[in-house]
């Protein structure tokens, strides 16, 4: 079967079209009209057949028609010749190779505009050859190889008469992988023996490392992992372990999974409390499915709260960073709520970050609130093709923004240092792009109600949220780091669709929340859970001991703890008993 080839697109001009409708009402069509006419049914079959094929959106539509094209601004869209308009000279405060919007930008910026925004979007050639070194590796077993002929002290084999020494450096390590099966199984055959006469059956002890249970904690850490890090449902697990001669079902891998839960969901707590507590705070909402919230639904057809969905909340705590999730009912206002109720009062107001949406921003929360940017860009880059001059416009001096604030990363500059130096540069491009966009309302240039004006009105209802990283301290430019951590539980939307019930949602927050805060610790996530598994007293006694950054640290308080008391055991054996009860109690 051919693709099916896609019409000819049709591009005619406003007085194109005012001639052919004059020629069609005195009926004096000519030849190219006709050949006009069939296009125009070719494409309107063409769409009536994607319709009926596919569940377009307006936006996916407007893609087809269009073609889809990346939000990065080219700066090579045509610009308007407005010196003849006797319009304002542009603020002389602009900084050098900066610009403003078409009203107020002379010729001369204009090519600076493109320079700089060709500049942004240009990537620096990587280096290296992009192999890992073996320090790169975390090794699960270390192997090492040591010299059997020789040995320190020794004289060197050449006969210069020296003699060989361990050096201090690190003698460095050769990496082989292998490949090893989705579980380790093991099975334990205890030989029986029977007596002829009575019949009694006597079986072998279990060997000093037998396990407790029949599933370790690595296994299950790693079944969390696939499950709501890789994303993948526990049926094709269950296929894929069949494959490979484990059978293991869905159900008894929901059954593990939840056992992981129950061992490690005092740390959510822990972890909400600093997040209220912390700096920073930013969260956004997406959609999820949850099978017994929309079985409630049909039977109460007059419920007012319908919808479900995955709330991310970022926080910033001191040096650390915290990704929370929440599966349910309530908005992405309420669950913020529900964190910042636990919140020092004696604190000053965090800083928040989110989009407009009035779910969103709940009046009872006193916060220095934040929308961002690129939520405001993008009402122009999804109208760029009807608007091409203006959007454009728009769109570049967005571009020098975040110039200036990639800049201020780079040099890594501290919060009052990134403020200045974004009031310096970002501040006139900002100030020249809030008023060009009010002086197409005042000059006529835009209507109010087209698509362009809603972007515009959108710009200028939200202008101090959009632009609070010009006048606070440490406030963020957009919302990309929620929108990001959103793609995890957005994976799992996709392969899984949907969750059972509302605890199964809730464990999907839970050991979600753990695995991205760790990512953004950098640990190891399996580890984490298998060290939150081994030592589950200990975690519901001090879980603030058992964070992700300060885990390994209270393992190793442990350790040394429990090396102490083996000493001091042995040392009071060996001063109260004969030797062979000091060896027996010390082993």
């Amino acid at each position: 079967m051919t693709k099916e080839k896609e019409p000819k697109k049709i591009e005619l001009t406003d007085a194109e079209v005012a001639s052919l409708r004059e020629r069609i009402k005195n009926r004096k069509m000519t030849d190219e009209d006709f050949v006009l006419f069939e296009q125009v049914l070719l494409f309107m079959l063409w769409i009536q057949r994607q319709l009926e094929r596919f569940k377009l959106t307006t936006n996916k539509l407007r893609k087809i028609i269009f073609g889809s094209k990346t939000e990065k601004g080219s700066g090579s869209c045509p610009k308007k010749d407005n010196q003849a308009s006797g319009q304002n000279a542009p603020d002389p405060d602009v900084p050098e190779g900066s610009s403003v919007p078409e009203s107020a930008a002379p010729s001369n910026e204009k090519q600076n505009l493109i320079e700089d925004t060709q500049s942004i979007n240009a990537k620096p050639k990587a280096k290296g050859h992009g192999r890992m070194s073996a320090d790169a590796y975390e090794p699960d077993e270390i192997i090492r190889v040591n010299l059997t002929s020789l040995q320190a002290g020794d004289p060197c084999p050449t006969g210069c008469g020296g003699k060989l020494y361990q050096p201090d450096d690190d003698p460095g390590g050769i990496i082989r992988v292998k490949g090893q099966s989705c579980a380790h199984v093991i099975r334990y055959e205890f030989e029986r023996l029977r007596c002829t006469l009575c019949g009694e059956v006597f079986r072998a002890a279990p060997p000093t490392d037998f396990p407790p249970e029949k599933y370790d904690p690595y296994f299950k850490a790693n079944l969390v992992m696939q499950k709501y890090f890789m994303a993948s449902p526990f049926y094709r697990q269950e296929r894929y372990q069949q494959l490979l001669g484990f059978p293991l079902k869905d159900s008894t891998q929901w059954d593990l999974v939840e056992s992981v839960a129950d061992c490690v969901y005092p740390v959510l707590s822990v972890l909400e409390q600093l997040a209220a507590n912390g700096t920073h705070l930013n969260h956004d909402d997406t959609r999820v499915k949850i099978l017994d919230i929309i079985r409630a639904n049909k039977l109460d057809p007059d419920k007012q709260r319908k919808g479900t969905f995955t709330t991310c909340v970022f926080a910033q705590s001191g040096d650390h960073k915290i990704c929370l999730y929440y599966n349910g009912i309530k908005h992405g206002g309420e669950n913020v709520t529900d964190v910042l109720e636990k919140r020092d009062k004696n604190l000053p107001p965090i800083i928040r970050m989110c989009d407009a949406l009035s779910a969103n921003v709940p009046s009872a929360l006193k916060t220095i609130l934040c929308h961002c940017l690129v939520h405001g860009r993008r009402k122009f880059t999804d109208i760029e093709a009807f608007f091409p001059e203006e959007c454009s416009d728009v769109i570049d001096q967005l571009a020098l923004v975040y110039k200036y604030d990639a800049e201020a990363k780079k040099q890594n500059m501290t919060a009052e240092e990134r403020l200045a130096h974004h009031q310096k540069w970002s501040t006139p491009v900002m100030e020249a792009l809030k008023i060009w966009m009010q002086s197409q309302f005042d000059e006529r240039r835009v209507e109010p109600n087209s698509a362009l004006g809603g972007a515009i009105r959108y710009m200028q209802k939200h202008w101090t949220e959009l632009t609070r990283f010009l006048s606070v301290s440490g406030a963020h430019i957009d919302n990309n780091l929620v929108e990001r951590a959103l793609k995890l539980a957005i994976r799992t939307r996709k392969n899984a669709m949907f969750h059972k019930s509302l605890h199964g949602a809730f464990v999907a927050g839970l050991l979600l929340s753990l695995i991205a805060t760790c990512e953004l610790t950098g640990k190891n996530p399996v580890r984490y859970l298998v060290a939150l598994q081994e030592h589950k007293s200990d975690v519901f006694k001090h879980p603030d001991l058992w964070l992700p950054w300060n885990y390994e640290s209270t393992l190793m308080a442990l350790q040394n703890t429990a090396l102490k008391c083996v000493s001091n055991q042995a040392e009071y054996l060996c001063a109260s008993g004969p030797p062979d009860k000091v060896k027996f109690a010390a082993g």
